[in-house]
């Protein structure tokens, strides 16, 4: 039987979860109508840096599943943590949750939120 689908709400308040658990906060600003493209761009630089920052992480927790369980569970996954981007995380995190003990389920879990 086939899960039914989340509403409208819940699919918002999920959407609006997601972004505050990656550090981002929705804020509503007035500025005259020839400075909204500056604005927009400016946002876009802001986002962008965030996004840098959870990159940053993700190398961090790459290296460390590597260090810790590449024998087990990344035999067959060769990414370098240095140049390593969020959806090689996302293919990182799986690896650990599907093949690895509690402690590399915890791990892959971290990595997967990072890389939505």
């Amino acid at each position: 039987m086939a899960a039914a689908k989340p509403s409208a709400n819940e699919r918002v308040y999920q959407s609006r979860e997601r972004r505050r658990r990656a550090g981002l906060k929705r804020v509503e600003v007035f500025v005259p109508n020839d400075q909204v493209e500056k604005l927009k761009a400016y946002a876009a630089q802001l986002r962008e840096g965030s996004e840098s920052e959870a990159v940053k992480e993700a190398r961090k927790l790459i290296a460390k599943a590597y260090r810790k369980f590449r024998a087990r569970c990344l035999d067959n996954i060769d990414v370098d943590p240095e140049k390593a981007e969020l959806p090689d995380a996302a293919v990182i995190a799986a690896a650990l949750m599907h093949r690895g003990n509690a402690e590399a389920y915890s791990l892959g879990k971290r990595l997967s939120r990072l890389a939505r």
